[in-house]
């Protein structure tokens, strides 16, 4: 019996059918063809337009590894609804490869490559994405239109508050979370529980409903109220963190709360009661700018310019009054001010050189820099656990501090030292010598190459102009084929440039000048060492150091070289435990 493997998907749009249907339809199409599935891979919650996707990777993985004869979903558009129908071609295309059938059960029909199939293939992978488009597109309208009623654009629910779910201005229910990042849904009237939901399930509202906050119950209240007015009185972001996470609160997502969660918190305008919408966009199709949805080219997080941003005041119940909470902002601001940080995460400036090459000998986490001032102003420069930092105790109990000068002037020292020793180093100038002559016969190689590329890319132009002459030009436009050949045009001018370019290749220099040469750059790296910019610096490390661990038992340093220049050293640096006060 012919094997097959099946493959349903689902993503938040309620007019989409359940896996469940999907799976009885794909059994009774495989029982009518006389075939067997032998396993059904799934993607629950999740837009067609991600290609990366668990069950999608599983069904790649199965099909490369041979284990059935015919893919079988239920239609493209289950598959994959991608932002460009090249990438859905492309996906069928790597099935194909494997050895399997890709079936879709919709229709009977099988995805080949013949040209039907091709042009079928681009038409509704087209449509399929363009559906996202238009989806993305009203979804946002809609969304802006309901913030500027001052109804919850969406999104997690700020800590303190409740979501309250209306239907026609009436409350229907209030969707609460709970410790364990989970949601609670409580009638509105009665707060009966009505639905628990664990971690990664959302309660969702019916399309003719909308929500807006409300201040949850009063505990959550009271220290959400009292965590912006400690700030407001100079209590340190991390006994913030302490007091909530010891008074057993969690964050919407049942995480503890750390500095990374407070800040944004702390700068949510939300707690004042004013519905703020579009201050950063993440769809990937459109973004909302001069009061219309725009289409991206691009993807990822946009910060979106202030006059952009969909200000509803009082659209709720504040948790914080407008006097507490403009005292917060300018602490927030004469802090970051005061410190010199302008970004968040890893975009902030900083004066530590190891970062990013020096971990946790306890939980293998990053060490980040951290300074102390003293009460006469005097500052120490450390490195930390960042887990431990950040209050993951479970994850690294330890508490420690490596004082940056000593292990930073050690790992400098040790690439001055052996810079001085190789400078003269006779073999250095061999193997020197040596892969110069090798870069210059890889130049001839890349010439070669460029040569084979050329041709390819006329023999793909020609085939283009081939269709071109075979077609109306209505269908040609539809498929991309006028596009295809003026990218294969400049492909063409631009490989004929680069080996125009690689044919003036240099002659290699005399070994004398060579010596000289590799004498001066020894010379600006000692200079880059001494007085260079901290990225350079950076960066001159990066060359030489693989990673550092601190071991706060042993109280020393590895620090793990680049073997082929540099020895492996472990050098005792000396440093002790944190005292109570960092």
């Amino acid at each position: 019996m012919t094997s097959a493997i099946g493959y349903v998907r689902r993503s938040t749009d309620r007019q989409e059918e359940s896996l469940d249907q999907q799976r009885a339809q794909l059994e009774a199409f495989a029982k009518a063809q006389g075939w067997q599935i032998t396993r059904v891979f799934e993607d629950d919650a999740i837009s067609g337009s991600e290609l990366e996707r668990p069950g999608l990777d599983q069904l790649i993985a199965s099909a490369q590894a041979g284990e059935a004869e015919i893919i079988l979903t239920w239609d493209r558009n289950r598959l994959a609804r991608p932002k460009d129908a090249l990438d859905g071609m492309l996906l069928e295309r790597r099935l194909h490869e494997s050895g399997t059938r890709v079936v879709y059960a919709a229709t009977g029909l099988e995805a080949d490559r013949s040209f039907g199939s091709d042009l079928l293939s681009f038409v509704e992978h087209h449509q399929n994405g363009d559906y996202l488009r238009k989806l993305s597109r009203d979804t946002m309208r809609g969304t802006a239109s309901r913030a500027r009623q001052g109804l919850w654009p969406g999104g997690p629910i700020p800590f303190g508050f409740d979501r309250l779910i209306l239907d026609d201005g009436k409350p229907k229910r209030v969707v609460r979370a709970d410790q364990e990042g989970g949601q609670v849904v409580l009638d509105a009237g009665t707060e009966r529980e009505l639905e628990s939901l664990p971690k990664g399930k959302s309660h969702r509202k019916q399309e003719h409903e909308v929500c807006t906050l409300i201040p949850s119950e009063k505990p959550r209240v009271r220290a959400a109220r009292k965590l912006f007015e400690d700030y407001a009185m100079g209590v340190p972001t991390r006994k913030l963190c302490d007091d909530l996470n010891a008074a057993g609160f969690r964050t919407s997502r049942g995480k503890i709360f750390t500095p990374q969660t407070i800040g944004p918190m702390l700068e949510n305008r939300a707690y004042a009661g004013d519905c703020v919408y579009n201050r950063r966009t993440l769809s990937k199709w459109h973004r909302y700018s001069n009061g219309s949805s725009v289409e991206r080219k691009d993807e990822g997080v946009e910060k979106r310019s202030e006059e952009d941003w969909i200000i509803c005041k009082d659209a709720w119940p504040a948790i914080v009054d407008r006097e507490t909470f403009d005292r917060v902002q300018r602490r927030r601001a004469e802090s970051r001010s005061e410190h010199g940080v302008h970004h968040r995460g890893n975009a902030r400036k900083s004066s530590y050189l190891l970062t990013g090459r020096i971990f946790c000998g306890v939980c293998g986490g990053k060490l980040t820099g951290h300074t102390t001032t003293s009460g006469k102003g005097i500052k120490t420069r450390y490195y930390v656990c960042s887990k431990h930092h950040a209050g993951y105790r479970e994850e690294c109990p330890k508490r420690y501090t490596v004082p940056a000068g000593v292990v930073e002037d050690h790992v400098l020292n040790l690439i001055k030292t052996d810079l001085l020793r190789l400078r003269d180093d006779e073999k250095l100038h061999e193997i020197v010598e040596k892969e110069l002559r090798r870069l210059q016969g890889s130049r001839f190689d890349a010439q070669k190459q460029l040569q084979r590329r050329l041709v390819e890319v006329d023999q793909a132009l020609a085939r283009v102009r081939d269709h071109l002459a075979s077609l109306d030009p209505k269908t040609a436009a539809t498929l991309g084929l006028y596009t295809k050949a003026e990218e294969l045009s400049a492909e063409h001018d631009q490989v004929e440039a680069e080996l125009a370019s690689a044919g003036d290749s240099e002659t290699l220099p005399p070994v004398g000048d060579l010596r000289n040469r590799i004498a001066l750059e020894f010379d600006r790296l000692d200079e880059v060492m001494a007085s260079g910019l901290l990225e350079e610096r950076r960066a001159l490390i990066a060359s030489y150091v693989h990673s550092i661990r601190a071991d706060p038992d042993s109280q020393k340093v590895e620090i793990g070289l680049v073997p082929i220049l540099l020895r492996e050293v472990v050098a005792g640096t000396g440093f002790e435990p944190a005292t109570s006060g960092l």
